[in-house]
């Protein structure tokens, strides 16, 4: 018989634990999406997600993704598409890069919403209108600074400043110095709403200047340091700025206005971290009041928060008020509902034409996938004595007990047992405080392994000796396996009771 021997603690690739963590993920979502348990037992119906899905498939979409409860429900992939598959990010990175790091900023005291711009811009002191600019403005598109857009052309047909603007060229004529130095202001600051790219630009701009002495000098790194890998995300999940720095008055400037390719479930995390207010399990990343200020309403004409939009003044009516969500050109969303500890993502082309307006360019994500997002929502179940407190089960009609004559009992004395199949048909499994099968190993152990063949009622278990990974120890004095898995004839397990979690592979 082959040894199992664990090596616990030891340096691990991170790589091969990224692919192994992500095939965790790939299962628990593959079964989310075909049994649509998870979907009833969240209070939502999974028919009508079912339908939605339908509906946003023949509608060029190409990832469709549900979370609630922290717990993914619905996740969809077009054909040619994957959960580890990028997508492009279009205006989406506004909120998800641009108004994200400018949370870290504020988190950490360098930059105050009401900071005026010009504190980050010296050229814009003397200037009548700059000068007055805020770094809310500038977040929440009412700085008076035009847009690089033109009678709805394509970007690549626009001439002067906003075709430069566009093809990302180096300086003088980059995006960040044409923002600053040639988009005209339009209006005095703050008096009305006007989207802005070159207004996300600069504010970018200002969120790395405030980063002259901090350790990460541009917003990816910030991002990354910060934020991506704190919350587990693989660099090769997500990208930024078009994957280029611009040097600009000594400044290593990100663009944030688009530029951005990321996974579904690399998007959704995001949303979970505003979700729970800059929490991740148990480490504040940003301060709440930080997650406040970038995702509700900036208190300006329309209705944004910093590169988010909020449904604060109840725009959609069918939405919470609560509700706010990251959007770009194609239709790419991602919405944060906290009230419903609700996430979703979609991603694809356009769901439908629309006038060439961003107040009308929202309008088929409400109606292809707002709308019916709420209603799936199940309304809550009674709870009266003698009701059901969950809705029937669209998969599982019954349950029928085998008779408890027919209960085999082996391994008494040993607990935990999680498990898991393998490449050679069988089950191998650990076990926790006992002796293991019969006939039982000398010592008692708080972690050992095991490995079952056969099938009920006729099966087999043998003790598998691993010097490296049996523990010892009663209760909380001891490792326990939490979990296992085989993946590619290797298995891997997670151990707890041993300070941090750690992982062992055979």
């Amino acid at each position: 018989m082959k040894r199992f021997s664990p090596r616990l603690g030891r340096p691990f690739s991170s790589v091969k634990l990224a692919r192994v963590v992500r095939t965790l993920f790939v299962l628990i979502g593959l079964l989310s999406t075909v049994l649509g348990r998870s979907a009833t037992s969240q209070g939502m119906s999974s028919l009508k997600l079912d339908a939605l899905k339908d509906s946003l498939a023949a509608r060029k979409t190409k990832a469709f993704l549900v979370i609630r409860n922290d717990q993914i429900i619905y996740e969809w992939y077009a054909a040619g598409h994957s959960a580890t598959a990028t997508h492009y990010t279009a205006s989406m990175a506004k909120a998800i890069v641009g108004g994200l790091s400018l949370g870290v900023a504020v988190s950490d005291g360098r930059i105050a919403l009401d900071d005026k711009a010009a504190k980050y811009i010296p050229q814009w002191k003397n200037d009548s209108r700059k000068s007055r600019i805020t770094i809310r403005q500038l977040g929440s598109h009412t700085s008076g600074l035009e847009d690089a857009e033109a009678d709805g052309l394509p970007h690549d047909k626009l001439t002067g400043w906003k075709g430069d603007f566009w093809k990302r060229l180096d300086p003088p004529r980059d995006p960040f110095t044409l923002s600053s130095d040639v988009t005209p202001v339009l209006f005095d600051p703050g008096e009305k709403f006007h989207y802005s790219n070159p207004g996300i630009a600069m504010l970018s701009y200002v969120v790395t200047a405030s980063l002259r002495d901090a350790p990460q000098k541009d917003i990816r790194t910030l991002l990354r340091e910060r934020i991506m890998r704190p919350i587990g995300l693989p660099d090769e999940e997500w990208l930024v700025g078009y994957g280029k720095i611009f040097t600009v008055d000594g400044l290593p400037l990100v663009g944030a206005w688009g530029g951005g390719s990321y996974t579904a479930r690399a998007v959704a995390s995001v949303g979970r971290l505003m979700l729970r207010e800059g929490n991740w399990d148990g480490k504040q990343l940003l301060s709440k009041d930080a997650v406040r200020q970038i995702t509700i309403d900036a208190g300006t004409p329309g209705y944004c928060g910093m590169g988010w939009w909020s449904n604060s003044s109840g725009r959609y009516p069918k939405l919470p008020k609560d509700a706010f969500w990251g959007s770009g050109a194609g239709h790419q969303v991602m919405l944060v509902v906290p009230s419903l500890n609700l996430i979703a993502v979609r991603n694809g082309d356009v769901l439908g034409e629309t006038k060439n307006e961003p107040s009308q360019y929202g309008e088929p994500v409400r109606e292809f996938l707002f709308e019916p997002l709420m209603d799936a929502i199940m309304a809550d179940a009674p709870t009266k004595t003698g009701a059901t407190p969950y809705p029937p089960s669209p998969v599982i009609n019954e349950i029928r007990w085998a008779p408890k004559e027919t209960i085999a009992r082996h391994a008494e004395g040993s607990d935990n047992w999680p498990m898991t199949w393998a490449d050679d048909d069988a089950l191998y499994g650990a076990y926790g405080d006992g002796n293991g099968f019969e006939p039982f190993i000398p010592d008692k152990l708080s972690m050992g392994f095991a490995r079952i063949a056969g099938r009920p009622p006729n099966f087999t278990g043998s003790n598998i000796r691993a010097p490296t990974g049996e523990t010892r120890g009663e209760g909380a004095a001891g490792k326990k396996a939490s979990g296992i898995l085989m993946v590619d004839g290797v298995l891997y397990l997670w151990a707890r009771n041993a300070g941090n979690a750690q992982l062992a592979w055979s």
